[in-house]
């Protein structure tokens, strides 16, 4: 299932990438407004993951300390 979660942040960050290009062309107003409003949800959709992802590593990287923590090398 993360493999999912990965590939879909994967998508979103592909599609982003693409509307950036697609705005750095000349594009007709409506257009260009339309692929900024569609950026602007991709971006969110992206940080959030992003965030999830960081409280995981966060809580996995506490476990490992406390494991560390006990295991004293010096006794």
């Amino acid at each position: 299932m993360a493999e999912n979660k990965n590939n879909k942040f994967e998508d979103n960050l592909a599609e982003l990438t693409a509307l950036v290009q697609k705005l750095e062309s000349d594009l007709p107003l409506d257009q260009a407004i339309a692929a900024f409003e569609k950026g602007i949800a991709l971006t969110k959709v992206c940080l959030e993951e992003l965030k999830a992802e960081k409280g995981k590593l966060a809580l996995l990287t506490d476990d490992l300390n406390k494991i560390t923590e006990e295991f004293d090398l010096e006794k």
